[in-house]
């Protein structure tokens, strides 16, 4: 009986071995793989703050050639009318 579990325990040693091979190529793919994603979300949102950027500053141009339609007191808005 201990011959039969000694020789079952050497075959199953193997196994092992290319179990623990196969579960490291899991993590190194799993790994690998959410690098990437990273990557390509701090892309997407780089690009996005550009893009929001490049809004903001089109806003802020508009806004330095704005001029009034007439004086302070024609103004609708101006809170001293009221």
């Amino acid at each position: 009986m201990t011959a039969l579990l000694t020789a079952l325990a050497a075959k199953a040693g193997t196994y092992l071995v290319g179990a623990a091979v196969v579960v490291a190529a899991f993590v190194a793919t799993y790994l690998r793989g959410r690098s990437s994603g990273k990557a390509t979300a701090e892309t997407q949102q780089k690009a996005k703050e550009a893009d929001a950027y490049e809004q903001h500053l089109k806003e802020l141009a508009a806004a330095a050639n704005a001029r009034p339609s007439g004086s302070v007191s024609d103004d609708p808005n101006n809170r001293d009318r009221r």
